[in-house]
């Protein structure tokens, strides 16, 4: 499962970089879903296309804004048959503002070899989750990460 995820974040990653999100479809389940919880943008999307317009919308509102992201998962393990669990970790520069970073537990539910479900949990208890919408409203109010 391990390296079914990992070519799932590899293709993720291209697709942020080049915006070609339909290049995802072929990994990922017709009625797929992704979750978001914790955050103002929480969501909950049903369907690839849903899953995919959210992705297009949130990188573009969020990420794009930045001079440089990066997003790595941490302590990425296999839980159960068809599941993988990591913390996703993010970081970004905006000109010369301290760096934004937080992290979120996430979950990847695969069947037939294609992501079925996808779920972030931001815990708002969390110092780094805290700071990290501190850091928004003071430095990027306009920025938008909301994927509906």
């Amino acid at each position: 499962m391990i390296d079914l995820w990992r070519r799932w974040t590899a293709a993720f990653d291209t697709a942020v970089a080049t915006g070609d999100w339909d290049a995802l479809r072929p990994l990922i389940v017709e009625d797929a879903t992704y979750t978001v919880s914790g955050v103002p943008f929480a969501c909950h999307l049903v369907g690839v296309d849903a899953v995919l317009a959210g992705f297009r919308r949130s990188i573009a509102g969020f990420d794009r804004h930045f001079d440089q992201r990066w997003w790595f998962g941490v302590g990425a393990r296999e839980f159960g048959p068809d599941v993988v669990t990591a913390r996703a970790m993010g970081v970004y520069r905006l000109g010369d503002r301290p760096l934004l970073h937080f992290s979120a537990p996430s979950l990847w539910r695969f069947r037939d070899g294609k992501v079925a479900m996808m779920q972030d949990c931001y815990d708002l208890a969390e110092a780094d989750v805290q700071a990290a919408l501190a850091w928004l409203a003071e430095h990027a109010p306009e920025l938008d990460a909301s994927y509906a």
